[in-house]
């Protein structure tokens, strides 16, 4: 799966980031393509500019085969032959904004993976705890699943904190508070277990 980028009459098919990348990797990850600062070059996408470097592309409805054009300085790219062609501007002033839905879509990605590959993980974890015959800090296999789960369950929660709803979107609002504490909740699941068996040693 890729997108489609659009510099002048070059053509560049990217790999298609995740949807919890921001805008602002995936300018740079264009920039260090075209040789561009990041400050020369604007995103347009249906037409539109984007905008917001901390927002996930979930939320701008970024897809597999999605187009985006850059516009900017018309250098050529280094070390390419040009092609004469200067970018052409966008044929409109509107500015892309990341929309609540996009945002909730965003949300529900994150807790839907969290469902199958970490609430299955903890739940293994758990068991594989209460059925040890040796205390399970002494397994060091135990050790490294907590550490891998527990980074894991960590790593989700920083996604959803870095997704910021705008005041006025209740839903989506609503929908990252309800997936915050559902892995804060698995997390605690996984250290109470742990700690559990602490206790009795």
């Amino acid at each position: 799966m890729s997108i489609r980028v659009k510099w002048g009459a070059e053509r560049l098919h990217l790999p298609l980031p995740p949807p919890e990348t921001t805008l602002g990797e995936l300018r740079k990850a264009i920039s260090e393509h075209i040789h561009l600062p990041l400050s020369s070059f604007k995103l347009i996408h249906s037409g539109a500019v984007m905008k917001g470097d901390t927002f996930p592309l979930g939320a701008y409805s970024i897809r597999n085969g999605s187009t985006i054009q850059v516009v900017g300085s018309a250098s050529p790219i280094p070390g390419r032959k040009s092609s004469g062609t200067s970018s052409s501007k966008p044929a409109s002033s509107a500015v892309a904004r990341p929309s609540e839905q996009g945002l909730i879509d965003v949300i529900t990605n994150e807790i839907a993976q969290v469902r199958k590959v970490l609430v299955p993980g903890v739940q293994s974890f758990q068991s594989n705890v209460a059925s040890t015959k040796v205390p399970a800090v002494q397994d060091p296999t135990l050790k490294q699943e907590h550490t891998r789960l527990g980074e894991l369950l960590l790593q989700s929660l920083l996604r959803l904190d870095a997704l910021a709803p705008q005041s006025e979107w209740v839903d989506a609002r609503s929908a990252r508070k309800t997936a915050v504490k559902e892995v804060q909740n698995l997390l605690s699941q996984l250290d109470g277990a742990w700690k559990g068996e602490q206790a009795t040693l």
